[in-house]
């Protein structure tokens, strides 16, 4: 593994809990009056671009995160969506 690799893991593992206070907080407490639904729906879109070109790419720093990132930003989006 050469340092490209390890700076492309550790840049997957930031990303991948980059979400996660905000899942928590929402799941929590259902309050999503703050958060934007246009931004989540774009965030969600982009995880799902980002994780199909991972997949189509075979890079597995782009896949590793993505599977944790998009499903909490579909969350999210869902909670927005349901709560408002």
């Amino acid at each position: 593994m050469n340092i490209v690799d390890i700076i492309g893991f550790a840049a997957a593992a930031m990303a991948a809990v980059i979400f996660l206070p905000q899942v928590i907080m929402t799941v929590r407490t259902k309050d999503t009056k703050g958060l934007s639904l246009s931004s989540f729906i774009l965030i969600s879109l982009s995880n799902s671009l980002w994780l199909t070109y991972g997949l189509l790419s075979s890079d597995t720093a782009i896949i590793l995160s993505q599977v944790f990132l998009f499903p909490m930003g579909l969350t999210i989006l869902i909670y927005k969506i349901k709560y408002g």
